[in-house]
């Protein structure tokens, strides 16, 4: 189910982000992503405890060089560095969004660690062997072809590596045309070409060389994301902006609903991935 072609995604995408992202960071933070709520976190802490399960899972090493692939401000390659020592690059299609993860390094003593690049991971190309995990949170649902992607990000891990995942799912057995109905809407909200299946996601993992996979549903711990962001969206200051802004943006927030009521129907899922490439 393709909603929106490659070319007019990238463009979309690309000027959504440049244009919204330091409103984002305003009212969600640094972590541009779902968060994992166990009981009565904050969301700031909620989207922390998403980086550190899927951080766990992946058993990222000390030390290790990481890709960060759709690194927004760069919430997660700070987190990784300080937490884990590593080495990281980040990057994202929005030059704004990496000048903003720029400055965020800068003014934490971390540039020397770390660097931030626009770039389009649709054609993601970078040296074959470089990394020893790439990370990839939210990113997936943006790009036109994943099972091409899940196949770059192979070519750039070194053998043992791991590709460390989280993302937005379609059902693998769409109960019936209105959920089909419901996902599309997201899509087209949240500027997403299309969306894919869990097993559409471990299927390309093992294609592309991939073993040791683990993926889990973890809908129950993020949907709960949706809900603050309704909350968010009917502020005033929020409303203030949204009458000001184009039809797209407007949309965008238009989908909050969209996304959540895919979430209760069971017509999307979220799931967190982790895989080790064979060699090790």
């Amino acid at each position: 189910m393709k909603v929106l072609d490659e070319q007019l995604s990238v463009d979309l995408i690309r000027d959504h982000y440049d244009r919204v992202s330091v409103f984002y960071r305003a009212l969600w933070g640094d972590h541009i992503h779902h968060g994992y709520w166990e009981g009565g976190e904050s969301p700031a802490a909620a989207q922390v405890k998403l980086v550190e399960r899927l951080a766990e899972r992946a058993s990222i090493p000390r030390a290790s060089r990481v890709l960060d692939v759709g690194c927004g401000v760069g919430g997660s390659s700070l987190w990784l560095a300080r937490k884990y020592d590593c080495s990281v690059l980040g990057l994202t299609i929005s030059p704004v969004q990496a000048a903003m993860a720029t400055e965020m390094a800068d003014a934490e003593g971390l540039s020397e660690s770390m660097r931030f690049e626009v770039s389009d991971a649709n054609h993601l190309d970078l040296g074959p062997e470089s990394f020893d995990a790439v990370w990839v949170v939210e990113c997936s649902e943006h790009l036109a072809d994943k099972a091409r992607f899940i196949e770059c990000c192979a070519r750039s891990l070194k053998p043992g590596g791991v590709l460390a995942l989280c993302a937005w799912l379609s059902a693998d057995d769409p109960a019936s045309t209105s959920h089909e109905q419901i996902v599309r809407d997201v899509c087209r909200g949240m500027l997403c070409p299309s969306l894919a299946s869990m097993s559409d996601y471990t299927g390309w993992m093992r294609a592309s060389g991939f073993e040791r996979i683990e993926a889990e549903d973890i809908t129950m711990h993020v949907r709960e994301t949706w809900t603050r962001c309704a909350a968010l969206a009917r502020r005033k200051e929020v409303k203030a902006l949204l009458k000001v802004s184009d039809a797209r943006t407007r949309r965008f927030v238009e989908s909050i609903s969209a996304i959540k009521q895919a979430y209760d129907v069971g017509a999307m899922a979220y799931g967190m991935f982790t895989a080790r490439k064979f060699g090790r």
